[in-house]
């Protein structure tokens, strides 16, 4: 399709609606309906309607499909072609391309092409001298003929005609055919096929569709740049298009048309009412119809449109320009996918017209038409006609007025303001109801429902003037009369909003709860009175918005059935509603937790968020004060499609790039305030997300780049953004330290040509103690960790805790260190822990491929699943398989842990429903990537061995008579790790010998997995979970490991002898890296925009491993073979892309043309593959989850305690706000379900970026949402002492029972005794509030003290209003202090006024930067001083005598 984007699942092209139309099928016109074809037609299974526009004239005459030589076939007759009525007088007609014989051609097919053919060489088969297609004929001397008997006499009727051709010079290009054959007829595609080696054999293929209006010369003579050549023609046969099944068993032709009289763009006034903001008519100067294709299951709007000059209408707006000179006429379409829709509405218009209604959330994807001469590409060998079409960000007059415009939510001099106007009117002749009959059985057999109406039940409504933007800044002139006048009388009245009100405003209106035609000036005065009453803690206008643009899960029961079940008509009703007047502030969150406000820039508008609690940085942390004038920004394609995938080479997609640099250099504007591009986190930058700020008069963005460090030495550019987004990675700072701490510089290890040490430094056992201690993380490790990932000022890597480093010291080495930064604080980002080594498809292929047997991994998939099979049903088992199989965040550990005490066994609905999605989540993952789990490996940091014990690796002279495999020539390493046992938290740890596989993930040469040796050296028994590399040697093995280093890389290492190949150490990939360009001057912001959205555009990572692992399945000898070689040497330029600025290039003849059935792809795409990989995704099946809370809460726990009224009332506050940020987070990344989220096991792909380190990202947000509602449960218990919370927690499980309960009670009782009402989907309410203390839940199921209830408690009677009345409740959670007071709120606000009092600017004139310095200086790098935390008490001396101890 048209600029289809490709994805995981679909990176392929696909043909446009119009080119299918291969069944298409015309109906003779009958009398009574002005020409029109017969609503009583006998055979509508196996008709199409007419595709004339509707209009006064009659349309063309049809053919029926039994009669496929009629000889007035309007495909061939210009006179009776459909689609000449849409073209141009003069033109010939215009349709899109068909790939119909792209599946029998197989053309090579590019992830990033976007939907592009890629030419193959000889007959389709990618090599020279291929057979032909089967479809084709060829005379006795082997070539195509035309001629051939009956094919000349049929091609006319044909939907189509594929013509090949031979003897083609290398230097033609796809616009030199085009150009010699475009007048024969419609030209839609042109292919120049390539050998195997990619260069190009001579032949191609070019398609018309409708069929060429003359005959053509099997010897055409051309001229290529300058010199005639002689190229033979000969004809493929046609084939047919398949019908479409669907659901119901009934076929259907690939697309039905409708040809439309009208299109109005608008927005639901009402229910039952549209306001149309632009009606464009069908002017006959290009395409207008609708069109249904049920291969791909979406809508097709086609229209033309004429843009005048807003000028003619509107004097007010002034330009340079002459009135007129930009207006045009331009073709455009618009997709929508049938996921998008639950229903469209048929309105009966008139005794000529009828209408059809679809209303969408979002808006859909648009392109334009562009000129085709001007579409072909020199670097291409393929052409076809949706390269002329192009994405479409608006559809106005002319660009250029508003390029240098930020970017907001009203936008100006819009024609068709796309990214708003959602609901869509298309107005068809009453004659077309034969083809609409057709379309409407076929969507309501793919679940879309159709409604019925009258114009009078669903009517139009004049346009209204959407003044709201006037309203809100009166000092910005309007546009409009009536705009004029309501804004000069608003501002007789002051009408103003705070920042946070306006921002929470727009936040409803982006998300399509308000329309700016529904809110009036009455509406903007009553939330600024509501507003005037504010307080520190509460300002009841932004309580009231955020309460309606909270995430809500399911429908509410009124909402039913409607076009827009989240949309507010009538905005002045909220005044009237308690719940929503009482609406309080959420629950203060964690100390390392910040609010956050995030908008998604799409491709026609953007999306705001609500302030969420997120993990903080550096950057937040230091401008705490500056909170709300921080936007976290993502850019994303429209969010029915979700991210901008790249395209290189490619122009089709730059108008979506365009708009990114427009919002980069311009800025955003919210709420009345311009936000700049900051910088851009490391994390966010493979995600396409920066940082911006609202500067102020004192602080902006440049002083904030500043404090940030100094930078000034790089020169360049992505790796100067690579520095600065250091310092926005998450991290957590530990409390206070009454010892300061002492940096030290040591020396690399190095032996001239490879550092052994790269990114590894050291840290005193001492340090490292007080950091667990104050950090708050990992609080159930038996052990302090070895290794703590971190970041201080200027330096990143790892910190290692060795023996012999000083009290308190911190050693840091050169290559460390990467520029100097003012802060001088130890932040930590992650710690050492040990989870299970898996594989995966990569290490799979390489493994199999150096001599593995296929026989292994298959017998290892056939016992996990299995094993996951029993674990489900016998506690024994679950427990012994959760113990075994730790994921990286420790989850399992905790499962198994609950299944230890007993909740299985009683079959708990939280904790069995856990158990489902873990085994949901590793069967997904074990059928999409292969993800076996190693018992005998380990997933862990690596560091070096600074006692230089270790053998590292040597390259000796080879002789015949050297052993391979000789284990004394082996590097060695060292590692310790947990023992195996069946119940979790033993702490005991043993140290790995023997022969080893050492890797690191992904892994794509077969070099890049070492086998080693794994020794015991009692000198690194003080390290565990870690592994130990060799710090002497030729080479240092982290980079022959697919070049990683020790900063903070995870390695696999695997003992399990069937693993081990036959072939050992594979020579490691000799990768000598792109040299990145360097600058002649300073970086500026300029250039980091630019690399930032070139980036995106040519990022080719994900394509070029897809394409290795295609082609690692397909070729003889696997990852060894050189298209191999070489697509990993290209996958190690795209990882450096972000540090580098180099794109990696992948050429076209490295481009797999089809892929293997495990890949899941098209099916057009896609062969069986019967290799390893192919083997192991047929094994596993699909394991759906869908969590039901059937079982009965544990009555160990109900009946532990007799709880009194109070803490049952306010714990079921306290669950209201936990329920509340669950479903943030859920709607924030993308979750369908809470158990998901706790679990951090997500089953959904992101929207935007890789799913290979979600589980990683989720922790962090699982964790500060656990220690959030922890501390509020702590603070209602007055301590932690379990006499005291463990009645709380018993609370919280009661009114989460309670909860169900009732929900159950609500639930309709069936007829059927056998068959009992569950809780599913939106009706189940969320019960994970109590399991933010699992730890001790468990305790208190497994304790052997006497239950204070004989029974389980009876269902409370809730009192009247309890829930409903938010004030009280509010003043509640206040007083158990879950919720700053006003008083408190205070005293912060006096604190961080004489913070910005005191706070100063100093210009540096020297390199004109600016750094912020606040009045308590921080303490040099060896006097960092920081208070206690709450339970110590010591003086300095002895704090410092306990930290000594062991």
């Amino acid at each position: 399709m048209p600029g289809h984007a490709p994805s995981e699942t679909d990176p392929g092209p696909r043909p446009t609606l119009a080119s299918i139309r291969r069944t298409k099928i015309k109906i003779p016109p009958q009398e009574g309906l002005a020409g029109g074809p017969s609503q009583s037609s006998p055979n509508l299974q196996n008709t199409l309607s007419s595709n004339s526009p509707d209009s006064p004239t009659p349309p063309p005459p049809h053919r029926t499909q039994s009669d496929p030589t009629n000889q007035t076939n309007p495909k061939h007759n210009p006179k009776h072609n459909p689609y000449i009525g849409l073209q141009n007088k003069g033109k010939s007609p215009q349709r899109p391309s068909s790939s119909s014989s792209s599946s029998s051609s197989r053309s090579k097919m590019s992830h990033s092409d976007r939907g592009q053919h890629v030419p193959r060489g000889g007959g389709g088969r990618g090599r020279r001298g291929g057979p032909p297609s089967r479809f084709s004929f060829r005379n006795r001397s082997g070539h195509y003929d035309s001629n051939t008997s009956g094919v000349r006499a049929e091609w006319k009727s044909w939907d189509k005609v594929c013509l090949r051709l031979k003897n083609v010079p290398n230097n033609a290009t796809t616009s030199d055919i085009w150009s010699h054959f475009a007048d024969y007829g419609n030209l839609v595609s042109v292919e120049l096929f390539e050998a195997y080696n990619g260069a190009r054999d001579g032949s191609g293929r070019i398609r018309f569709s409708p069929p060429p209006t003359k005959d053509w010369n099997d010897n055409k003579t051309i001229k290529i740049q300058g010199r005639e050549v002689q190229v033979s023609v000969s004809l493929e046969q046609d084939r047919p298009a398949p019908r479409i099944q669907a659901p119901s068993g009934r076929t259907y032709p690939p697309v039905i048309t409708l040809g439309m009289n009208a299109l109005q763009f608008g927005v639901l006034a009402h229910e039952n009412k549209m306001m149309p903001l632009r009606t464009i008519s069908n002017n006959w100067k290009g395409r207008f119809f609708l069109a249904a294709d049920l291969k791909f299951k979406c809508f097709e709007i086609a229209f033309a449109c004429h843009i005048k000059d807003p000028r003619r209408e509107d004097n007010t707006i002034r330009h340079h320009s002459r009135i007129g000179e930009m207006e045009h006429t331009v073709e455009y379409k618009t997709q929508i996918p049938f996921t998008h829709l639950k229903k469209v509405v048929f309105i009966d218009v008139d005794e000529h017209s009828w209408a059809l209604l679809i209303h969408l959330p979002t808006p859909p994807i648009f392109y334009k038409k562009t000129d085709i001469a001007g579409s072909h590409s020199n670097g291409k060998n393929s052409w076809n006609e949706r390269d002329a079409w192009t994405r479409a960000v608006d559809i106005t007059y002319d660009t250029t007025w508003f390029k240098d415009d930020p970017v907001s939510l009203p936008r100006a001099n819009q024609f068709v303001d796309i990214g708003r106007w959602t609901t869509y009117r298309l107005v068809f002749a009453k004659s077309t109801l034969e083809g609409w009959n057709l379309m409407k059985l076929a969507l309501q057999d793919f679940n879309i429902a159709v409604d019925h109406t009258t114009s009078k039940d669903f009517p139009t409504v004049p346009a209204v003037a959407a003044n709201l933007w006037e309203l809100l800044e009166p000092a910005k002139p309007c546009t409009t009369g009536l705009g004029a006048n309501l804004a000069l009388l608003v501002s007789t009245k002051d009408v103003h909003l705070p920042y946070d009100v306006r921002y929470q405003l727009e936040v409803c209106i982006s998300q399509g709860i308000f329309n700016e035609v529904s809110i009036t000036a009455e509406f903007l005065g009553k939330l600024a009175e509501l507003s005037s009453g504010r307080t520190r803690r509460r300002d009841r206008a932004k309580d009231l918005l955020t309460y309606i643009s909270q995430p809500r899960v399911g429908s509410r029961a009124e909402d039913k059935g409607k076009l827009d079940e989240k949309r507010i008509y009538e905005p002045m009703s909220l005044f009237n509603d308690k719940k929503a007047l009482s609406y309080y502030p959420e629950l203060s969150i964690p100390e390392h937790c910040q609010w956050v406000r995030k908008v998604v820039v799409t491709p026609t508008t953007m999306h705001l968020s609500s302030p969420m609690p997120e993990p903080s940085n550096r950057v937040l942390r230091q401008f705490v004060n500056y909170e709300d004038r921080f936007l976290r920004v993502q850019f994303t394609d429209e969010l029915t499609k979700g991210r901008i995938f790249p395209s290189p080479g490619s122009v089709q997609e730059n108008a979506l790039f365009n708009r990114v640099h427009r919002t980069l250099q311009n800025g955003i504007r919210i709420g009345g305030r311009h936000f700049e591009y900051l910088a851009t986190g490391n994390s966010q930058f493979r995600e396409n997300g920066a940082y911006f700020f609202c500067p102020t008069d004192f602080l902006t963005c440049d002083n904030i780049r500043g404090w940030m460090g100094d930078v000034t030495h790089i020169r360049v550019v992505a790796k100067y953004a690579a520095r600065l987004g250091q310092c926005f990675s998450t991290t957590r700072v530990p409390k206070a330290s009454p010892i300061g701490q002492t940096i030290k510089q040591i020396e690399d290890i190095n032996n001239g040509r490879w550092c052994f040490t790269d990114g590894v430094g050291k840290i005193a056992p001492s340090r490292a103690r007080f950091l667990m201690q104050n950090l708050n993380m990992n609080k159930n490790l038996k052990h302090v960790p070895s290794v703590f990932q971190f970041r201080l000022g200027g330096s990143k890597g790892v910190l290692v805790e060795w023996p012999d480093v000083p009290f308190n010291e911190v050693h840091l080495r050169p290559s460390q260190n990467k520029f100097i930064a003012a802060t001088k604080n130890l932040e930590v980002i992650k710690t050492s822990r040990f989870s299970n080594a898996t594989l995966n498809r990569q290490t799979i292929i390489i493994l199999s491929c150096l001599g593995v047997p296929d026989s292994v991994f298959e017998d290892m998939m056939r016992n996990q699943v299995a094993s996951y099979a029993r674990a489900m049903e016998d506690p024994q088992e679950a427990m012994k398989l959760l113990s075994k199989f730790v994921d990286q965040n420790g989850v399992t550990t905790t499962i198994a842990q609950m299944v230890a005490d007993g909740f299985m066994k009683t079959e708990e609905p939280f904790a069995m429903a856990i158990l489902q999605v873990w085994h949901a989540w590793s069967m997904r993952l074990l059928r999409e990537k292969a993800r076996l789990v190693v018992e005998q490996g380990a997933f862990v940091f690596g560091c070096v061995d600074e006692t230089r014990t270790l053998r590292g690796h040597y390259e000796s002279p080879k002789s015949e008579s050297d052993d391979p495999r000789d284990p004394s020539k082996l590097p060695q390493i060292f590692l310790q790790v947990p023992k195996t046992r069946d119940k979790p938290g033993e702490g005991e740890y043993a140290v790995v010998t023997g022969i080893c596989l050492l890797g690191r993930n992904p892994s794509l040469h077969p070099g890049d997995i070492r086998v080693v040796e794994a020794v015991d050296v009692p000198a690194l028994r003080h390290l565990r979970d870690v592994v130990v590399f060799p710090a002497v040697g030729d080479r240092d093995i982290p980079s022959m490991c697919s070049g990683g280093d020790l900063d903070g890389d995870d390695y696999f290492v695997i003992w399990d002898p069937q693993l081990i190949p036959a072939e050992w150490n594979y020579p490691p990939m000799s990768h000598d890296g792109v040299t990145p360009k360097q600058l002649k001057r300073d970086v500026k912001v300029s250039d980091l925009i630019s690399f930032f959205v070139r980036y995106m555009k040519n990022d080719s990572l994900s394509t070029i491993a897809h394409a290795h692992l295609a082609k690692c399945d397909a070729l003889h000898d696997g990852p060894k073979d050189p298209q191999c070689i070489e697509l990993a040497h290209l996958h190690s330029n795209a990882v450096d892309y972000p540090k580098t600025g180099e794109e990696a290039h992948l050429s076209p003849w490295l481009r797999p043309r089809r892929f293997p059935h495990f890949m899941e792809k098209p099916p057009h795409k896609t062969y069986r593959s019967h290799k390893i990989l192919g083997k192991l995704y047929d094994s596993v099946a699909k394991i759906e989850f869908k969590p039901k809370l059937d079982g009965a809460f544990d009555e160990r726990i109900l009946r532990r305690y007799k709880l009194d009224s109070e803490t049952l009332k306010t714990m079921r506050m306290v669950k209201r706000q936990h329920d509340k940020a669950v479903r943030q987070i859920m709607n924030q990344h993308d979750i369908e379900t809470e158990f998901e989220v706790w679990s951090t096991f997500v089953l959904s792909r992101p929207r935007v970026g890789s799913e290979y380190k979600r589980q990683e990202k989720m922790e962090p947000v699982v964790a500060d949402h656990r220690d959030r509602f922890r501390n509020a449960c702590i603070k209602v218990a007055g301590s932690r002492e379990p006499s005291a919370l463990y009645r709380v927690v018993a609370a919280a499980y009661q009114v989460t029972w309670e909860e169900v309960q009732r929900a159950q009670e609500k639930l309709p009782q069936s007829d059927d005794a056998s068959t009992e009402p569950s809780l599913t989907g939106e009706k189940m309410p969320l019960i994970s509030f109590p399991w933010i203390f699992e730890h001790e839940l468990g305790r208190m199921a497994t304790s052997q003290t006497e239950f204070e209830l004989d029974e389980i408690p009876k269902l409370a009677t809730l009192m009247d209003g309890e829930g409903d009345d938010d004030d009280d409740e509010f003043e509640r959670l206040v007083g158990a202090g879950l919720i700053e007071g006003e008083e408190a709120a205070t005293i912060i606000d006096l604190a961080s006024t004489s913070m910005l009092v005191a706070s100063k600017v100093e210009e540096t004139s020297s390199t004109d930067k600016a750094q912020i310095t606040e009045t308590k200086e921080e303490e040099p790098y060896e006097g960092e001083m920081v208070e206690l935390s709450e339970d110590e008490s010591e003086d300095g001396l002895e704090a410092l005598a306990k930290l000594m101890k062991n």
